[in-house]
């Protein structure tokens, strides 16, 4: 005979089945991973490497850090010396070479037995001028050399677009 009819008329509650929500659910997770564990890897670092000057807790991009130097505390530092692209890029080839930069940069220093950071002053951004070394040898000759960065002592910026 069936179910009886609702006296209120309505329909019975059924669950809304929701379509995507588990491949949303594991495509946040991926991208929160990909932006955010480097980050906590960043730090972590910390626990496996000598440091000599500031302490390198956080990589910004290609060339720009975030440390804690014993004498001024928590700072932004530019690494001198040397040029990469910004993530705030123009054009998507400077994008994927700053991306690729900021690898480079991260992996060395996560690898890294030995890292020197030592201060020079600051740029007008109020950033700490920075001498930084892995393992002794100075971190642009090695992003010069893999062709993710170009040598770079002051004044105008060539472009990466183009």
């Amino acid at each position: 005979m069936g179910t009886p009819p609702n006296p209120r008329g309505k329909r019975p509650f059924r669950p809304v089945r929701r379509r995507g929500t588990v491949w949303a659910i594991v495509f946040g997770s991926l991208l929160a991973v990909f932006l955010i564990g480097p980050v906590f890897v960043d730090a972590a670092s910390l626990l496996w490497r000598e440091s000599r000057g500031c302490h390198v807790w956080m990589v910004v991009d290609g060339d720009t850090v975030k440390m804690y130097c014993p004498t001024q505390g928590f700072v932004s530092g530019r690494l001198v010396g040397f040029d990469t692209p910004e993530m705030t890029a123009r054009c998507p080839q400077e994008l994927a070479r700053a991306v690729a930069a900021t690898y480079a940069l991260r992996r060395h220093l996560w690898t890294a037995k030995e890292v020197t950071a030592t201060p020079r002053g600051r740029d007008r951004y109020d950033r700490v001028l920075t001498l930084f070394a892995v393992d002794g040898e100075p971190i642009g000759r090695t992003l010069v050399e893999a062709g993710l960065a170009r040598w770079y002592d002051g004044g105008l910026r060539k472009p990466w677009c183009g």
